[in-house]
């Protein structure tokens, strides 16, 4: 019987991370992050306990991956946004679409904004936040022209932080992004990069219709 090659090995490796992963995901719909182990998460995914240590050295190391693989496709979404007459309502729109994705994903609420999110983790979701705001960055140079800075790309990182600590405040109080809470994200963020940007921005293609 011929060995598996060595691309097929690999291919199976990231199979099995993968549907830790997601097991690991469809476990925080029911339960919060202190009452997940890793044998669990390893009987939920049908994979021996021995190979799960193989993927994650801890439970811990699976919810940082987790957090990662939750903040890199959230902060992809942010690069689909519509065009916008102003860089404010293009803002608006991000935390809008933000606040659905929290609020319809138990999994990254419980572990980018829950209060029970150990220390770790709660910094590598932080780290992820500069994933955020490169995307909210790209997507907007993608529409308007911003001025010359020293880097803007680090004020986006800055003004997104400032809004996790409301989404992070009404997760804890309600267990979802409320409407105020965004609001006053809203507030904060554009108030923020107001300090450093012009009301106005003139737009990249600014004949563009859709």
């Amino acid at each position: 019987m011929d060995k598996p090659s060595g691309r097929s090995t690999q291919a199976r490796g990231r199979a099995r991370r993968a549907e830790l992963l997601a097991a690991a995901r469809g476990m925080l719909d029911h339960s919060s992050l202190d009452k997940i182990s890793m044998s669990a998460v390893a009987e939920a995914a049908g994979i021996p306990l021995s190979s799960a240590y193989h993927f994650f050295g801890d439970i811990l190391d699976l919810w940082k991956d987790l957090a990662r693989t939750i903040a890199t496709q959230q902060a992809s979404e942010d690069l689909d946004l519509p065009w916008m007459a102003s860089w404010q309502e293009l803002i608006r729109a991000s935390l809008v679409h933000h606040q659905s994705a929290f609020n319809s994903d138990a999994a990254a609420r419980k572990l980018m904004l829950g209060p029970h999110t150990p220390p770790d983790i709660k910094n590598a979701a932080c780290k992820e936040d500069y994933r955020f705001g490169t995307a909210l960055w790209t997507a907007v140079r993608s529409q308007f022209s911003l001025p010359e800075l020293a880097d803007s790309r680090e004020l986006f990182f800055k003004a997104l932080l400032i809004a996790d600590v409301f989404f992070s405040l009404s997760v804890s109080e309600h267990d979802r992004v409320t409407d105020d809470a965004r609001g006053e994200a809203e507030l904060a963020l554009i108030s923020y990069l107001s300090v450093y940007l012009p009301n106005q921005l003139a737009q990249v293609n600014p004949d563009r219709n859709d």
